[in-house]
């Protein structure tokens, strides 16, 4: 039996259903049952119950001596915990409790023993405020601010009716409910704060599964106080690999996908329709910042290295599904092959994928109306010494299009000054932020791009009319 209440308790019962073990899960609420996995084997009772409805509930499943009751309920709910220990004394069944680490990275937050603590030195602050503590302490932060307070308050709670209820309930306004459901990336947090212009943030202390560090790097980031409730006690307990092998008598052998995916140029209108689906299925995306802005995710990681990759795998046993993203296409001058190389060493017992993106390559071809099954297609950046340029030279004078990929603009003169002379009537087509908004694409002679000054990476295209095939450098 596991007393759910947090992504612990529903990730246990999806380990469990995995290895064909039939369980029983308890959520509070519709929302509670809604967000378990359709795969899962548990039997769910829904609603909230006191000590003696527990054991009037263990008593009609026959729980017994030898039976197994997990407490997966939240950090805060010390008075549900007390009620499952209650209950369970009854039934001599085994307790296992999950808990989360504490607070590492808050020691500037403003700290307090309860939500009506809070509530009273809030009233002597200005700004606005977000509440992230959900709506089971929203009345005892209502019923002691002023209407003043309140009406700069905004709650961020789950995307359920009954939250929304509470909230109207309480007199907050429609337009200050943020209803979704989390944790959140860092980007996400940071968005909120930015779009409701807030300047106190109040946390419970949720650990790494609640989110909690992507909260205060994005308020640190804002300048934004952080106000934090304390836990109401250290309790002992089991991180959740721990309680499975309780349960089961062996470790996690956890089921993980990993989707090495290109998003094309960058912005989301480049971006193919499998990777965005797989970028919203996915409990966590690794890619660049430049890449990662323009993307909604359940979790964004600013990394897309594959040992550090694998490293947060590990830590973060939650996530069961992730992509990384490269720019361009995965087959085309890209990280995604080295990565594959290194995550099945990493993470021998993954599901590796690959989906391909559109390269700066066809997307030049397609707005300049060229075919470039006819051209020769090489790359000079990240690797531009005077033998690779030499290289390249080369193969322009010899082909009648070659296009070249190159890490800015000083590649692009010192490409052309050694063509100019050369190939004096050769056209050079440059993209630049190709996709975005200011995409740039420019036609010059040789001699004009010589001079050719910009920012960014760019994408070049050559069109020799009259190669010299016996060239030889």
């Amino acid at each position: 039996m596991i007393f759910s209440g947090t992504t612990e308790g529903r990730k246990l019962s999806e380990m469990l259903s995995e290895d064909g073990i039939r369980h029983f899960v308890c959520v509070a609420s519709e929302y509670g049952n809604d967000v378990m996995s359709t795969e899962s084997l548990a039997k769910v009772h829904i609603g909230k119950m006191d000590s003696d409805e527990m054991r009037e509930f263990l008593a009609g499943e026959k729980f017994g001596k030898g039976d197994v009751i997990v407490d997966a309920t939240h950090p805060y709910a010390s008075a549900v915990s007390r009620n499952i220990k209650e209950a369970a004394a009854v039934t001599y069944s085994t307790v296992y409790r999950i808990t989360r680490g504490g607070a590492d990275s808050a020691d500037s937050a403003i700290r307090y023993a309860s939500i009506e603590d809070f509530a009273h030195s809030i009233d002597a602050t200005e700004g606005n405020i977000l509440l992230t503590t959900g709506t089971n302490t929203l009345a005892g932060y209502c019923k002691n601010v002023s209407e003043a307070t309140l009406a700069r308050t905004f709650v961020r709670v789950l995307p359920a009716k009954e939250s929304m209820e509470i909230c109207h309930d309480l007199g907050v306004e429609s337009s200050h409910i943020i209803a979704m459901q989390g944790p959140f990336s860092e980007g996400m947090n940071r968005a909120v704060m930015e779009e409701f212009s807030i300047r106190h943030m109040l946390t419970k202390d949720s650990g790494e599964a609640g989110g909690f560090a992507e909260k205060i790097a994005a308020a640190r980031d804002l300048g934004v106080t952080v106000h934090m409730i304390e836990r109401p006690y250290e309790e002992d307990g089991s991180d959740i690999c721990e309680v499975y092998e309780k349960i089961t008598g062996h470790s996690y052998k956890r089921h993980i996908s990993i989707t090495l995916a290109g998003a094309g140029m960058g912005s989301a209108g480049a971006m193919t329709d499998d990777v965005r689906n797989a970028i919203t299925a996915a409990d966590a995306v690794f890619s660049s910042g430049r890449i990662l802005g323009g993307i909604t995710a359940k979790r964004k990681f600013e990394m897309y290295d594959a040992t550090s990759i694998a490293s947060v795998l590990e830590k973060n046993t939650d996530i069961r599904s992730a992509v990384v993203l490269f720019s361009g296409d995965t087959g085309f001058y890209s990280g995604a092959g080295p990565a594959r190389e290194k995550l099945c060493q990493l993470v021998p017992d993954a599901d590796i994928q690959t989906l391909p993106g559109i390269s700066s390559v066809s997307y030049l071809a397609s707005k300049l109306g060229e075919t470039y099954n006819d051209a020769v297609i090489t790359s000079i950046h990240g690797r531009n010494t005077e033998a690779d340029i030499k290289r390249l030279v080369s193969r322009i004078i010899r082909n009648r299009k070659t296009f070249a990929l190159m890490s800015g603009d000083e590649d692009v003169r010192t490409v052309c000054s050694n063509l100019k002379d050369i190939c004096p009537d050769m056209t050079v087509c440059i993209g630049q932020n190709l996709s975005y908004e200011d995409e740039k694409i420019t036609k010059l002679s040789c001699a004009d791009a010589s001079k050719y000054e910009s920012e960014g990476i760019i994408t070049v295209l050559f069109i020799n009319e009259t190669p010299d095939t016996g060239y030889r450098s």
